[in-house]
């Protein structure tokens, strides 16, 4: 099938649409009007009390607005646009129908980068390496002939990597660590039998075999959430709990009771590998795990699962005598995302108020900035971050964020209508947001324009599914004059407000805050659609964008033209990582431009127990308590085996040393 960009070729993919275009529209209008005439029946007052009820009471200027909703939203959620996946060519027919948008609009856009765009690396899903480089096998204790007991294991049949885990050689010891779980609130740690008191836990540096899913996964009373999975269960917090216990790589063993007994899992089924861990993560077959426990510990696997089931008690042992040693090669393929950036220039301070030309100061010009921004990836296919997991099937993302990213093109041309103002208009499509805000991200450590010269930061994300006037503005309490200002505007265009006064949440917003500078981020709602393959056009309310776009538009004008920038104001908000849910408060900001070891911060939000315990922006937590911290992921895992109130020792990197503080955790938010 023939691809086209509807705006510039006429074609438009619509899904259960009839929408007329104008010309079809007047033709049967015309139509209508000669077959009345001729039959004697027409007249001005009929003709216009029937145009006036096909119209649903839309104005002149809605209705083609609301159209053009309709075919963006469409077209980018389109099934041709393959979930607009990193590395797919959806997204990078969606960067192009961006940068063609606000290009034709006629704003600026050669801003920095390569034309309107500003590239960026992304590290896609991880592949199998040569299959040469993916072997493995079992050593035990010498038997009658004085040799090693040697148990070669074949690629694919009997052991599969997984792209969770690193690669690289290993010789590891072998310990047997249960279903690989800790929990104090349901008083279960898998890893306590192999800590002697006053030695080195057994499981450090060594290969920790573990079964999956959970106890007592079929009892309903059970305290793993009775007979539903619980997050326990999860095959990357079983990851983040070995790497905190500081196990030299992870093997996965199906249950007896398990419908897959015999079955190897899917290569990304662990995580997609976007935490870069340097141990080995595999799964060998039950089959041959089995035989090899029952000879260390005198008990088969099944007999094991049935007494911990029975007794909630642990029974994790090292398995003297054996292990395993091989290669593992994983390739991370890296692939060049992009954030396409247009601009407005704005009049700036000069006293003729002519238009400054190029994003670059001179004489007597501001360059204060308004930015808005919209992200423009999605899920593709599914993977770690969808909500309905193992399901390999294109997530649309219609409201997330093909919503935010048809408004941001919406907005811009209202703008650019009325423009220029006072101060420069920056709009900005981020890509790589589903994979940790990375196109935000990059952007702030690359600002096109400084971030000094940057006002105010306003993000769309999930804007098109307003339901009863509902409209959540995230940030009111970031910048000076926002509350009042908002209060104002949504009542104006007649939404029922719902305030968050912080600036930091799970979007694009979060990296310009995390810089100071003031945010405000709309969003009209969660919903059970959310980041699964039915987020589709259809479910858009389109009526309801035409009316945030003209509140948008409102907001955008009112900072760009009011005499006073708003002052920065640091908020006591709810945290966006290390918190929320049942996990202590800790109060870290996330610095996703920084990968590495450890978990990197920003900083901390103002009175958190991070903030308190005087952990500061550029440290890299390596240790929360007893946890080693590899990542953001182990960093999430350890937090949540302790409680409010506790004061947990933390250890950082900073400037190259190791610094120990204490923070005391707060209640969950």
């Amino acid at each position: 099938m023939k691809r086209e960009c509807f705006m510039c070729q006429g074609g438009v993919e619509r899904v259960g649409s009839r929408r007329w275009s104008k010309k079809v529209w007047f033709l049967r209008i015309g139509v209508a009007v000669l077959l009345l005439l001729a039959m004697g029946l027409a007249s001005e007052k009929m003709l216009f009390s029937w145009a006036a009820e096909v119209d649903s009471e839309k104005t002149a200027t809605e209705a083609p607005l609301e159209e053009r909703f309709q075919q963006a939203v469409t077209w980018l959620a389109s099934s041709h646009r393959q979930g607009r996946g990193p590395g797919t060519q959806g997204i990078d027919e969606a960067a192009e129908w961006v940068a063609t948008q606000l290009t034709g609009i006629g704003l600026q856009t050669s801003v920095g980068g390569v034309g309107p765009f500003q590239p960026f690396k992304m590290t896609l899903d991880a592949k199998l390496g040569p299959l040469a480089d993916n072997r493995a096998e079992l050593v035990g204790p010498a038997g009658d002939d004085g040799l090693p007991q040697i148990i070669p294991l074949v690629l694919g049949k009997d052991f599969t990597p997984l792209a969770a885990g690193g690669s690289g050689a290993f010789d590891l010891p072998l310990v047997f660590a249960g279903y690989g779980i800790t929990a104090p609130a349901e008083h279960y740690d898998d890893y306590a039998p192999l800590t002697k008191a006053g030695a080195a836990s057994m499981a450090k540096s060594s290969a920790a075999i573990m079964l999956r899913q959970e106890p007592q996964k079929d009892d309903p009373h059970s305290v793993f959430d009775g007979n539903q999975a619980s997050q326990h269960a999860a095959l990357s917090r079983k990851v983040a709990n070995a790497s905190e216990h500081e196990a030299g790589a992870v093997i996965f063993c199906n249950l007896s009771s398990s419908d897959e007994a015999e079955a190897l899992m899917a290569f990304t089924r662990a995580g997609d590998g976007s935490e870069q861990r340097t141990m080995p993560v595999l799964q060998i077959q039950r089959a041959i795990i089995d035989p090899l426990i029952a000879k260390v510990m005198g008990r088969d696997l099944a007999t094991i699962e049935k007494s911990i089931d029975d007794s909630l008690t642990p029974q994790s042992a090292a398995l003297t005598g054996w292990s395993i040693r091989g290669r593992v090669a994983i390739e991370r393929t890296e692939s060049e995302a992009k954030n396409v950036l247009a601009i407005l220039p704005g009049l700036g301070k000069a006293k003729d108020r002519q238009p400054v030309s190029e994003p670059a100061a001179t004489a007597g010009e501001s360059l204060e900035t308004v930015i808005l921004g919209a992200h423009y990836d999605h899920l593709g296919f599914g993977g770690v971050h969808s909500a309905a997991p193992g399901e390999h099937a294109i997530h649309h993302g219609a409201d997330d964020n093909a919503s935010g990213t048809a408004m941001l093109v919406e907005v811009a041309r209202l703008l650019k209508e009325e423009g220029p103002f006072p101060r420069t208009i920056l709009f900005i499509a981020f890509s790589g947001e589903e994979r940790g805000l990375l196109g935000s991200a990059f952007y702030t450590a690359n600002a096109a324009i400084p971030l000094a010269e940057t006002v105010a930061m306003v993000n769309l994300d999930m804007v098109g599914r307003l339901d009863a006037d509902k409209m959540i503005v995230h940030g009111t309490g970031t910048g000076s004059g926002f509350d009042a200002m908002i209060d104002r505007l949504v009542g104006v265009h007649h939404f029922e407000g719902a305030k968050e006064p912080g600036g930091f949440g799970p979007s694009d917003h979060s990296s310009f805050y995390a810089k100071k500078i003031p945010v405000l981020h709309l969003f009209t709602g969660s919903h059970s659609d959310y980041h699964r393959p039915t987020d589709t056009a259809d479910k858009i309310n389109y009526d309801g964008m035409v009316r945030i776009t003209r509140l948008v538009a409102d907001i955008v004008r009112e900072l760009a033209t009011a005499p006073d920038r708003p002052e920065y104001i640091e908020v006591a908000s709810k945290q966006f990582a290390g918190g929320g849910g049942d996990r202590p408060y800790f109060g870290s900001i996330p610095d996703f431009g920084k990968p590495g070891k450890g978990y990197a911060i920003t900083g901390a939000t103002k009175d958190s127990p991070a903030a308190l315990g005087g952990l500061k922006g550029g440290d890299v937590i390596v240790r929360l308590g007893a946890s080693a911290i590899a990542g953001l992921e182990d960093f999430d895992s350890a937090l949540r085996k302790h409680k409010a109130g506790e004061a947990v020792p933390v250890i950082v990197l900073r400037d190259g040393a190791e610094v120990t503080v204490e923070v005391i955790l707060g209640s969950p938010r």
